[in-house]
């Protein structure tokens, strides 16, 4: 995008809450093994969505390894749900988990489980729920039920650009990082880059808006030239910095220390 047709709309700090039911789709990822089980419960979440009327999509897999492998090396999983087997033959739900935690804290797990007794090994993986197998069809209701609930009431933070006249929201959980481009800014995202008017100053300071006294603010300095989003870094080293999608971003020696101390920080 040429230089010079984009800016920050300042003012007021805005956030957006979504509502989800009908509006956004929900996407579910369900690790089940067994065929029979693993038809009827996604008919049951299927039937879910339609009285609801929410839109929904749910992939199956067979086995936690195809899950991995569809996957392929993505950090954060594209999901807003994990349905989860236990007992599944090969490698099962629990070290599935063990593996998503590594890199994702946050994507919601339910474990699905004829064995009660299971329901005390999965503290250490933070499991959102544990259902009983065979699913009944009025508890996977009330579960789904509060996953969307929980869903809208979450507020995503974002800028707008206007861009040729016209203004463009931009998630900020969509901006991987920002830098000096010459007089103006460029803002990095997943799909794009968008280079705006304004100072690099000026763009932190509005990304970082909201940050309340003494807290982290989501977006930190690794260079005096450039920002990096960091909830999408991904892991460290003294001279740059790892993050989604194997992005690399150069770390200057005077910036290391904070940048280091932020990450822990948001990640303890």
């Amino acid at each position: 995008m040429a230089r010079g047709v984009c800016k920050i709309l300042t003012g007021k700090a805005e956030h957006q809450t979504e509502r989800i039911r009908g509006e956004k789709t929900v996407r579910i990822a369900y690790c089940e093994d067994e065929r029979a089980q693993a038809v009827l419960t996604e008919d049951m979440i299927k039937s879910w969505a339609k009285e609801r009327g929410q839109k929904c999509i749910v992939d199956v897999f067979s086995s936690a390894e195809q899950f991995l492998f569809e996957l392929d090396g993505e950090e954060l999983v594209p999901y807003d749900l994990l349905l989860l087997d236990i007992s599944m033959i090969g490698m099962d739900g629990f070290t599935l988990a063990k593996q998503i935690r590594k890199t994702d804290m946050n994507i919601r797990i339910v474990f699905l489980t004829s064995d009660p007794s299971h329901v005390f090994d999965g503290y250490e993986i933070e499991a959102w729920r544990y259902m009983m197998k065979p699913v009944r069809e009025q508890k996977l209701y009330e579960m789904l039920d509060i996953l969307v609930t929980e869903l809208a009431d979450r507020e995503e933070p974002y800028v707008l650009l206007e861009v040729a006249g016209e203004n463009i929201k931009v998630e900020q959980g969509q901006i991987l990082y920002v830098a000096v481009d010459g007089h103006y800014t460029t803002v990095y995202c997943k799909d794009r880059q968008l280079t705006v008017k304004e100072s690099f100053g000026e763009v932190l300071n509005h990304l970082n808006r909201d940050t309340k006294d003494g807290g982290i603010p989501p977006f930190v300095k690794c260079h005096r030239s450039t920002a990096v989003n960091l909830s999408k870094v991904s892991r460290i080293g003294r001279q740059s910095c790892i993050l989604a999608g194997e992005i690399e971003v150069p770390v200057s020696r005077g910036m290391y220390q904070q940048l280091n101390q932020a990450f822990i920080q948001e990640n303890l």
